[in-house]
């Protein structure tokens, strides 16, 4: 009998998750049918369509989602009556919580066959750890991204597993800053900054008059200074016009470049989220800043337990990696610890302690042991 698996990812890393995933899956079973919510990664990797555009459910923040929580249930009720009809063996939901948990939840008190796993634990160590108790109720089982979290939800009777992240795996430690600056003409003794604007609009919004008055700033000091923007095929042509005045930028979406292109700053600012560790593990010296609706950030400041915001910061239990925000995230604040940076070309090399903290193993591949996860949980 075939085994069947349904998986939704809400935005572009759970689509870049759910497209190893996929991979992974029909690898350990050639015979698997896979349906699902998902983004042009996933349908590359193998989900024949997608139930409606991952893009909808691409939403942050508190204020930002309420306008559509009409649209949003409607989502949840499309995706719960798909799901019983193809009656699977496994529902996988990948991140987005405030859609995947509610989905899931349904599931469990409308009964099915269909085991309940999630893909990138909550982060309950940050704030609201009660959630674990909660997803307890109606998850079979969790896969984490990080070692230190299995036991939060192991102790609530959840079923949890740390398969490690997949992006030490992904290419991040093996670019090369030369072959992207040989690529693009930037010469190799240059001075470049990288400029990470986020995946979602809103970020872009936020981020792009920031980062402008920054490069504004340094070029005071380094006239000639590159820039490099790493970004979403969605993004670069915005990003091309929004940084125009900038002088040298070189905008990529182009994933094969993705790590040479990190490799190749001598310095960044990044929107908080998952690419700063990618960018710590690249070895490069950076800011974090983040900035989000007041109302949104009067309720997450109250919620939030955790000192750092910078998951390298979390990690090593300590600020190696600034950070700016909300009020904080001006472009004086960014400018002075990156103007330091780009004087000295130092600082930050935390890789090889990242590593042992992620509990890296190379020979093993986050997505094969997720996948045998989820064909084989009981």
């Amino acid at each position: 009998m075939t085994f069947k698996v349904f998986i939704i990812a809400g935005e572009s890393s759970g689509d870049v998750l759910g497209a190893s995933l996929i991979e992974a899956l029909k690898r350990q079973q050639p015979d698997i049918e896979i349906r699902g919510v998902g983004g042009e990664k996933m349908l590359g990797a193998g989900l024949q369509t997608s139930l409606f555009p991952m893009e909808d459910l691409s939403v942050m923040g508190i204020a930002e989602i309420l306008p559509r929580i009409p649209k949003f249930i409607g989502l949840i009720n499309k995706t719960v009556q798909a799901i019983k009809g193809f009656n699977p063996d496994v529902v996988v939901t990948i991140d987005s919580p405030d859609f995947s948990f509610r989905v899931q939840k349904k599931l469990q008190e409308e009964g099915g066959r269909a085991r309940r796993i999630h893909y990138v634990a909550p982060t309950v160590w940050a704030w609201r750890e009660g959630r674990a108790r909660k997803i307890a109720q109606f998850l079979d089982g969790l896969i984490c991204l990080f070692p230190f979290e299995p036991p939060y939800f192991e102790r609530e009777g959840l079923r949890a597993i740390s398969v490690g992240h997949p992006m030490v795996t992904s290419g991040v430690l093996d670019g090369v800053g030369g072959r992207f600056r040989d690529m693009y003409g930037i010469a190799q003794d240059a001075k470049t900054i990288g400029l990470f604007c986020g995946s979602r609009g809103r970020e872009i919004e936020m981020s792009i008059p920031i980062l402008r008055d920054v490069v504004a700033q340094l070029k005071e000091k380094y006239p000639d200074l590159v820039c490099i923007v790493p970004t979403l095929a969605k993004w670069q042509e915005r990003l091309e016009g929004e940084f125009k005045g900038c002088g040298r930028v070189v905008v990529t979406s182009d994933p094969s470049e993705k790590y040479d292109a990190f490799r190749a700053c001598d310095a960044a600012a990044a929107v908080s989220g998952t690419v700063a560790l990618e960018i710590a593990l690249a070895g490069v010296p950076h800011v974090l800043f983040y900035k989000m609706s007041p109302v949104t950030w009067q309720i997450v400041k109250r919620l939030v337990k955790t000192k750092f915001a910078h998951l390298g910061n979390i990690l090593l239990e300590k600020v190696v990696f600034p950070e700016f925000i909300q009020d904080d995230a001006t472009a004086e604040n960014l400018a002075e610890p990156l103007n330091v940076f780009l004087s000295s070309r130092q600082g930050q090399n935390h890789v090889a302690e990242l590593l042992d903290r992620l509990h890296f193993n190379p020979a093993q591949k986050s997505e094969d042991v997720a996948a045998q996860f989820i064909l084989s949980h009981p």
